[in-house]
């Protein structure tokens, strides 16, 4: 299916509360969001299309305002500010309310962190930096605490990790020099101690949160900017990780999402490679380590950057859709009920 120019990233969410999951592309070099709203047997509606600011390359999802309809968020790198267009319940947005922002901001994770029930953002920026702006509950933020990261960080993820109550955020910082997971612990009002630092010397780039073996605790799952190679972080619980179990997918793995690919109870990877024009599946074994060699799938048009899955046809697994920057396209793998 078309999308716009340079698809960056893709998100699935109800965003239309018909109990079916969309899809938001987010496409840097047009500065634009296509939407297509899901059918419920694998297939969308054509796509509608919101112009945003100038190269947006992430975009989330949230109920920013507290009506109960999602709204949806966007970076801009160009303007180094981002966006907050507020749900109308009917498919549409509202006009944006802009947020201006540090020097070209990469991600946005929303969570409550000051505990006063709106929603707040961390943004991360390329100068080593994550910068708090703390919810109003009407779609607009003010500035709080900013703290450094010690690297640039294009992915991060939020989850109370050391169990104490409070949400907490872990960024991949990915330079050669000083890469790790950044494990922010929060204490509930808005402010974060210092990091604790996670898979040192790896070069994290995407980074997702998963409960990967149905334990009650959030892993890290995270692809490595060398080697060609993934790691997964299994948690022990109080914000400690086991030493990483690595895994493999194709060549520049760039992005990455977790699901029920196969009938089993395990959570798997799927994984889209930059540099090998492909995405992998990575079937997980029953002892948790994964097999190899992986199930390896052309993107027609090659160079996809942005990869998300869900159950858009009701089989009960998890589908999955990848996009081709090259071609400005989204191909969408659908699951039978029966795994071969």
């Amino acid at each position: 299916m078309p999308v716009g120019k340079g698809p960056a990233h893709l998100l699935t969410a109800d965003l239309n509360l018909d109990g079916e999951p969309d899809l938001v592309s987010t496409n840097a070099k047009n500065s634009s969001l296509t939407l297509l709203f899901g059918k419920g047997d694998g297939s969308f509606h054509a796509g509608s299309t919101i112009k945003v600011a100038i190269e947006p390359t992430m975009s989330t999802v949230g109920d920013v305002n507290r009506d109960g309809i999602p709204d949806l968020v966007v970076n801009s790198r160009g303007s180094e500010r981002f966006l907050v267009f507020l749900g109308k319940g009917n498919s549409k947005f509202m006009r944006p309310l802009a947020t201006k922002t540090g020097k070209v901001p990469l991600n946005i994770i929303l969570g409550d962190y000051n505990e006063d029930g709106n929603l707040d953002a961390a943004v991360t920026l390329t100068f080593d930096q994550m910068e708090l702006y703390l919810g109003s509950g009407d779609g607009y933020f003010k500035k709080g605490e900013t703290y450094l990261t010690g690297s640039r960080s294009f992915s991060g993820v939020t989850e109370d990790f050391n169990e104490d109550g409070h949400l907490d955020i872990a960024l991949a910082a990915s330079s050669s020099s000083a890469s790790s997971i950044r494990l922010f612990p929060g204490n509930g009002d808005g402010t974060f101690e210092k990091p604790k630092r996670l898979a040192e010397q790896l070069v994290p780039l995407a980074l997702v949160a998963s409960d990967m073996n149905d334990d009650g605790k959030t892993d890290l799952v995270f692809a490595a900017g060398q080697g060609d190679n993934m790691y997964l972080l299994t948690s022990n619980g109080g914000g400690n990780f086991k030493e990483p179990i690595i895994f493999s997918g194709g060549g520049g793995p760039f992005a990455l999402t977790t699901g029920h690919f196969n009938p089993d109870k395990l959570k798997d990877v799927a994984v889209a490679n930059s540099r090998s024009s492909s995405f992998s599946l990575v079937i997980r074994n029953p002892n948790g380590t994964f097999k190899f060699p992986t199930r390896d799938y052309v993107v027609d048009g090659g160079t996809p950057l942005a990869i998300t899955s869900g159950d858009y046809n009701h089989s009960g697994m998890s589908d999955i859709v990848v996009a081709s920057n090259a071609k400005n396209t989204i191909e969408i793998y659908l699951q039978r009920r029966v795994f071969k």
